[in-house]
C-alpha cells in the first residue's frame, strides 16, 4: 500500500481522527492483500505520527532548505 495525500486539517488534529483514519485505511490493505506500507512526508510535516503508529524510516531526500527533507517510511501489514 501507498499512502498518498493523506491530510488532517489541523482544526481537528489532536483528536485521533488521523490515527483512525490510518488505522482504517491500513485495515482495507490487509484485506486487499497488502503485505506491507509505504508513505510520504516532509520533515516538517508528520513524521512522528507514522512513527508513533510503527513505520520507520527507510529514505530521506533533502530539499533545497537546509534541514528539510521528503521522508519515506515503511511499515509490515
Amino acid at each position: 500500500m501507498f499512502l498518498d495525500m493523506f491530510f488532517v486539517a489541523e482544526d481537528v488534529r489532536g483528536k485521533s481522527y488521523g490515527s483512525r483514519l490510518l488505522s482504517a485505511v491500513e485495515t482495507e490493505a490487509r484485506k486487499r492483500g497488502c503485505a506491507r506500507a509505504v508513505v510520504e512526508t516532509s520533515s516538517f510535516q508528520a513524521p512522528g505520527f507514522y512513527v508513533r503508529h510503527g513505520y520507520e524510516e527507510f529514505g530521506r531526500v533533502e530539499f533545497g532548505i537546509p534541514g528539510a527533507a521528503r521522508i519515506f517510511l515503511r511499515k509490515e501489514l
